[in-house]
């Protein structure tokens, strides 16, 4: 389930791709198939998500004559030399961050001039209906830390270097499964709707279902759950 639409702009066919805060790979296994010569590298600081990550690898490396590699690493320090990149993915990552500024920084650092930056957070409303309905979902451990002004969060990009280039939101139907999660907080795990709409989301994700993928994307200026901002270096 990508946050970023992949051929939106021209990218290097046989460049590299970093993913800061990668979790369990999805944005890399979508860079690998839709550019199978970039060659792409994952950080994060989770070992169990990089375990599932590699996991993930081994079933979709066939897809790739570049491959990829995985590692622990911080979003603040960035193990690499400046200028390494062609694209940098950071997604649903800097909501969780203290500085976030920070990490912006680094990212620009290690991006090559005219490289790209993909960064996604919560859309503001729909992440404010979770934080109204749920403390427990706000205060949760390694939980977001705060709601972006949207509009904000792109000038701060901006003023770190960056070109802005467009924004997007994307997974509208989402919206409203974590609204449930939130307002049955405590009985999530058992409740029936919860449950019944997990099953909906699960069909959405794995079948694509015509249906389903036209409500979602006609309500994805309304309601998406991720906000996708595009830029490049300057």
């Amino acid at each position: 389930m990508l946050t970023f639409n992949l051929k939106k702009y021209n990218l290097k066919d046989d460049g590299l791709m970093l993913d800061v805060g990668c979790g369990e790979g999805r944005h890399i296994f979508g860079v690998m198939q839709d550019h199978p010569m970039m060659k792409c590298i994952g950080i994060d600081m989770d070992k169990a998500s990089l375990n599932r990550a590699e996991e993930g690898y081994e079933y979709f490396k066939s897809i790739s004559n570049a491959g990829a590699e995985f590692f622990i690493g911080s979003a603040y320090s960035l193990p690499f030399e400046s200028d390494s990149f062609d694209l940098i993915v950071c997604s649903e990552v800097l909501e969780h961050l203290h500085e976030y500024n920070d990490a912006i920084k680094e990212i620009h650092r290690v991006l090559k001039p005219g490289g790209k930056f993909y960064a996604s957070v919560p859309a503001s409303w729909p992440e404010k209906i979770c934080w109204h309905l749920s403390k427990e979902y706000q205060n949760q451990p390694g939980g977001h830390l705060r709601i972006f002004n949207q509009n904000n969060l792109v000038d701060e990009i901006e003023g770190e270097g960056f070109k802005f280039l467009s924004s997007e939101r994307f997974h509208s139907i989402h919206s409203p499964y974590w609204w449930l999660r939130c307002f049955f907080w405590n009985s999530q795990d058992t409740n029936f709707l919860v449950k019944l709409y997990k099953k909906l989301l699960e069909r959405h994700i794995l079948k694509k279902p015509i249906i389903l993928n036209q409500i979602d994307k006609l309500l994805n200026p309304i309601l998406g759950k991720s906000f996708s901002m595009y830029f490049e270096k300057l």
